[in-house]
């Protein structure tokens, strides 16, 4: 039986995905502003056998007919929030064990100085970050740049060029060598082995060295989530750790098998990528009472908060939809992740299903001897290599997981019970710390300028 990556997903505001949670009594999303309510959670997920934490960003906030509602503010959604990538240093020194995913804009950002940032992150970790690339949509965003908002396929274009220059940046400037470190003969770095990169891109232009020597991994793990075709291309053709989406097991065995013929079909091989899907648990003492703990959870939802979140990542407003209509009519350039997901049902049954669940994807109730069985089976029939755990509260979710359901986990061998100090990518696929020759960023290695 493999052994299961296991991540959680966070973001550095008060809500994750259900609108209104934040308020529940055991609740502490509240304290996301305090440095310690973040370590005491690093240190948590380490002691409980966690590969990674994964944090999600977004610069946008809902907006529904022109107008940020009420609710927005009234229940914090998606406003405030805070810059996560700050967080990590702090992280990564309190929990010496965990890796760390964090989330930058392929469409806002610029690939030289986020590169530099990435170059930063995986010196101050000891090679333990990954980089989510996303492709932001939000018109808000585009107003609060000064941009245009650029179509959904376009994006993916975009994204690809930027990549590109970053493969060139982390693997063609510094020749491995480069740095000698030698006091004697007053010689820091060998100036005949430091390259200037050149880049001509269609909307990113580069020319110099890269002013970061090579890190751990030099190119930090590559993490995508897209449902679209253009989405899963991209990943396909980069990515190393993809999110896939699926509310239950033959929806998600589709998207695996989809997603590794294609990068096999890229030249990648079919091993060169891993596939995690969202994941949350609630336990108790018999299944009929996690499923009261659910259903309390549930309650603390807010339906119109769900529907600006909604409208936030796909620029749809539910309410606004014949809700007769099949899903598969509606269309956007916004993000399409969540409208793919429900391509098969009613506009009413997919406005209710987001409103209970938000964008989790599994949900698991029972007993932790029953969730860790359910884990296991999930595992066999889609072929995931994880799962990134959304918790309901924060830090009673995590709790509940790492006392009584990691053991379980690992007692039927599907979680490791030891601690290795490795880089994120050797974590991942057990070799080496640098991405293999098979990705396309390694033929910009050696100092290439290509």
């Amino acid at each position: 039986m493999k052994q299961i990556l296991l991540g959680a997903f966070e973001i550095n505001q008060v809500n994750l995905t259900s609108q209104g949670l934040w308020a529940h009594p055991e609740q502490n999303t509240y304290r996301y502003k305090e440095l310690s309510y973040w370590t005491e959670l690093a240190q948590l997920l380490e002691r409980g056998f966690f590969d990674f934490l994964f944090l999600a960003d977004s610069y946008g906030y809902p907006l529904l007919k022109g107008e940020t509602p009420d609710v927005s503010f009234e229940q914090a959604v998606e406003i405030p929030k805070n810059d996560p990538m700050l967080l990590i240093p702090a992280l990564a020194a309190a929990a010496p064990d965990l890796n760390f995913i964090v989330t930058t804009s392929s469409t806002f950002e610029q690939p030289y100085a986020n590169a530099r940032r990435f170059a930063t992150l995986d010196h101050l970790t000891g090679g333990r970050i990954g980089w989510n690339i996303v492709t932001t949509s939000s018109a808000v965003v585009s107003d609060l740049f000064g941009t245009r908002q650029v179509p959904h396929d376009e994006r993916y274009i975009i994204a690809q060029d930027f990549v590109t220059l970053s493969y060139k940046l982390f693997e063609g400037s510094w020749e491995d060598g480069a740095v000698v470190v030698d006091k004697a003969a007053r010689l820091y770095a060998d100036p005949r082995r430091v390259h200037p990169i050149s880049h001509d891109g269609p909307y990113f232009k580069s020319h110099g060295y890269f002013n970061s020597e090579p890190s751990p991994q030099r190119t930090p793990l590559l993490v995508q989530a897209g449902a679209s075709s253009s989405g899963r291309a991209f990943a396909s053709a980069n990515a190393e750790l993809v999110f896939v989406q699926g509310k239950d097991a033959t929806m998600l065995r589709g998207q695996v098998n989809d997603l590794r013929q294609a990068t096999a079909s890229a030249g990648r091989g079919e091993g060169a990528i891993k596939a995690i899907s969202g994941l949350s648990i609630v336990t108790a003492a018999s299944r009929a009472l996690a499923e009261e703990k659910l259903e309390e959870y549930l309650s603390w939802v807010n339906p119109e908060a769900a529907r600006a979140y909604y409208a936030m990542m796909t620029g749809i407003d539910l309410a606004a939809l014949d809700p007769n209509a099949s899903f598969s009519t509606v269309k956007t350039e916004g993000g399409r992740t969540q409208v793919e997901r429900y391509k098969d049902t009613s506009v009413r049954d997919a406005a209710a299903d987001f409103i209970r669940r938000g964008m989790r994807e599994l949900i698991l109730v029972g007993t932790p001897a029953e969730v860790a069985e359910q884990v296991a089976s999930i595992v066999a029939e889609t072929g995931l290599d994880g799962f990134n755990y959304t918790p309901f509260v924060s830090p009673g979710s995590y709790l509940d997981l790492v006392n009584d359901v990691v053991p379980e986990l690992q007692r039927i061998g599907l979680m490791r019970q030891e601690r290795k100090r490795v880089t994120f990518r050797e974590r991942v696929f057990g070799a080496g710390a640098r991405l293999p020759a098979s990705h396309p960023a390694a033929q910009y290695r050696v100092g290439k300028t290509v």
